[in-house]
């Protein structure tokens, strides 16, 4: 575990993450990370601002504000609300293939926000950690029917209701994360239980 300081605001983050020079359009006090493994490539931008920058603290409001912005390549994984912070997590469809996890996490500390916007992208080989849960899946029969061999695989975390759009499915359960480390989504937890932890 490693330690960042923003404008005297420290948070623990991953080991690993390599500091670079931050473009000129970046928040005043942006410090951007980038680590790359054979699965995954990382690119996480932490700055500072202040409460009139902060995300709803309801999580229904929360969800319900993520939900008007997605289009239909885009899916909820996570979005939670705690007494310190406030954090989503929602996968984006790459062209032609792969997945793409954006966070958004504030961290609050005092009347002021350590925010942090990562992007945490499938590399190399995509859709490993899809196939081979789907496939356990369906040799144990959790998932698929006759009519429908992806029934059961994916489904909005916090809306049953919801069928349209890039859907969360089983494999990307953090259940699983021990399974997939250096994948982009293990990589994003990971991150959120670093700063969380802070």
């Amino acid at each position: 575990m490693a330690e960042l300081t923003i404008d005297d605001m420290k948070i623990n983050i991953p080991d690993g993450y390599r500091e670079i020079k931050p473009l000129p359009e970046d928040p005043e006090g942006s410090v951007p990370l980038v680590m790359q493994t054979d699965n995954a490539l990382c690119f996480v931008l932490v700055h500072p601002t202040d409460m009139s920058g902060a995300l709803p603290g309801d999580k229904k409001e929360l969800i319900e504000g993520i939900r008007q912005f997605m289009s239909p390549d885009q899916g909820i994984v996570a979005a939670e609300c705690g007494k310190d912070h406030v954090y989503s997590i929602v996968k984006t469809r790459k062209s032609p293939d792969g997945v793409q996890y954006i966070l958004t996490f504030q961290k609050f500390i005092g009347d002021r926000i350590v925010n942090v916007r990562g992007c945490f992208e499938e590399q190399g080989i995509t859709g490993m950690r899809d196939n081979l849960i789907f496939g356990m899946c369906s040799s144990q029969g959790l998932i698929g029917s006759e009519e429908d061999p992806m029934k059961g695989w994916a489904s909005d975390p916090y809306d049953k209701d919801i069928t349209a759009g890039f859907l969360m499915n089983l494999s990307e359960q953090e259940m699983f994360d021990d399974k997939f480390p250096g994948f982009p989504l293990t990589m994003c937890r990971e991150f959120i239980r670093k700063i969380i932890s802070s």
